[in-house]
């Protein structure tokens, strides 16, 4: 059942479908010993929100395209999708599972774990926004993926350990 606040929609329990037309994950990282800071995106392929009653109840998943790795330099992406880093050809996909949802403060956190390169490692995200569409429900949300506790470990100390990302995810009714 949708609620209103004046003329504002509040979530709707259910399952959405998240949209990848509108959806993408963005990511900053520092390089060249932390000089420089490269800026890109992840497509998301498909996923799933669950949105329970009681908020700690619900659940996500997301798969990402491991292969849409993309920055401003081409030659970059391209070595960063190879056997060296992604292994995109052989692991097509990234993948987050939600293991719980909890408040943190004034904020929400989804804790989960994240699939990459067939090695799971724990992730914790946060959402700064969750809100109504006409067709759906939006959220934000920031993490921080810390690449020693994944496979992607190569390039140190040229490429700084932790990748922030900031996901920007559409979801449509199920």
């Amino acid at each position: 059942m949708t609620q209103n606040i004046g003329t504002r929609p509040l979530l709707a329990t259910g399952t959405y479908r998240i949209d990848p037309a509108r959806s993408r994950v963005h990511f900053t990282i520092r390089e060249l010993f932390g000089l420089v800071r490269a800026r890109g995106t992840f497509t998301i392929r498909d996923g799933t929100v669950d949105i329970a009653a009681e908020p700690a109840a619900s659940a996500t998943t997301a798969t990402i395209d491991a292969a849409s790795f993309t920055t401003d330099k081409p030659k970059r992406d391209a070595h960063v999708v190879s056997k060296q880093f992604l292994d995109a050809a052989r692991y097509p996909t990234i993948r987050f599972d939600s293991a719980a949802v909890v408040r943190a403060g004034d904020a929400w956190e989804v804790r989960g774990d994240l699939t990459v390169r067939g090695e799971t490692s724990p992730v914790t995200l946060t959402v700064g926004r969750a809100a109504a569409t006409l067709d759906g429900c939006r959220f934000t949300a920031t993490g921080r993926v810390d690449r020693y506790a994944t496979p992607v470990r190569a390039g140190r100390p040229f490429i700084t350990r932790y990748l922030n990302v900031e996901l920007d995810v559409y979801a449509v009714s199920a």
